[in-house]
């Protein structure tokens, strides 16, 4: 992955716009709502992270630091969704994916930050990423997807619970409230996210045809819920590396990379292994494109 960066950096020149890109940080008006957007780095395609559930990456340290790497190999854009970080709270009682997707692109377009983009999303920011791309196809350049939701993660997991019975332990029950509570009721969550809806809507992404996926996985290891049984734990699992590889059906041009101990929470326990996953798309994209055809990178 070194060498890729190297590579990267040098190739650098073939994708660079003739003129600094305009320095993008603040509060963007979308309708009823300001957005807080902040890009840095120059080079296409520009890469756009949506993080995970009540991450605002804009104020938060481990994917500042990730933004960083990315910096001198392309343009990178944090954003906070609706009710994190500065921005605004949305007035809707109940939010889906779309609606995160729709208020990326319109920041977007206010910043006067165009695309396509490769969109990185992690954790529920991945579920939203996959309704953007299959919104906004045009708009997508490519996905990485960092230990993604996926659109039937939740229903596969309640659905391998035991039914409930006096005296299971206590992880049991409280994985089993989880779920029910993420699947049935919007306002446990601190996003307020439809669940149901949102993944519906995440399912109508059926192909991105050649464009680049990337799939990072966290390790095999690592155990979703602290203390529940382990063969339970295990089965739990080994489902979610099986709806991680589902995500490579996405695209012709799909990858996985696996981490080797890190958990779900890879952007701050390997933050190297997001970046390097990042770079990986970043030059599949340039790849695509008709100076990176004429002018590989080695």
């Amino acid at each position: 992955m070194h060498d890729l960066l190297a590579a990267l950096l040098a190739s650098l020149t073939l994708m660079v716009p003739a003129g600094p890109a305009p320095q993008v940080d603040g509060r963007f008006a979308i309708g009823n709502l300001a957005i807080r957007l902040h890009c840095r780095g120059v080079g296409e395609p520009t890469v756009v992270v949506d993080a995970g559930m009540g991450t605002a990456p804009v104020e938060d340290a481990g994917w500042q630091r990730i933004a960083e790497r990315i910096a001198p190999v392309a343009r990178i854009c944090l954003y906070d969704r609706a009710g994190l970080g500065s921005s605004d709270r949305a007035p809707e009682r109940i939010r889906t994916s779309l609606d995160a997707a729709n208020d990326l692109h319109a920041v977007l377009q206010e910043a006067g930050v165009r695309g396509p983009f490769l969109l990185i999303g992690h954790s529920i920011g991945g579920l939203h990423a996959q309704v953007f791309a299959s919104r906004f196809p045009n708009d997508t350049a490519g996905l990485v997807l960092v230990s993604s939701t996926h659109p039937d993660q939740m229903t596969s997991w309640l659905s391998m619970l035991p039914a409930a019975a006096p005296g299971e332990e206590k992880p049991l029950t409280d994985t089993r409230d989880f779920l029910s509570g993420m699947i049935e009721e919007p306002n446990r969550n601190e996003e307020r996210l439809d669940w149901r809806t949102s993944a519906a809507q995440a399912r109508l992404l059926k192909t991105l045809g050649e464009k680049p996926v990337i799939v990072a996985t966290h390790s095999p290891r690592f155990r979703m819920v602290p203390g529940l049984s382990e063969p339970l734990a295990i089965r739990l699992e080994e489902a979610s590396q099986r709806m991680q590889k589902q995500f490579l059906a996405l695209s012709s041009n799909a990858h996985q990379n696996i981490a080797a101990t890190a958990g779900h929470g890879l952007p701050h326990e390997a933050p190297q292994f997001v970046v390097d996953n990042i770079l990986q798309g970043v030059a599949a994209v340039r790849a695509q494109s008709p100076a990176g055809r004429a002018q590989p990178t080695r």
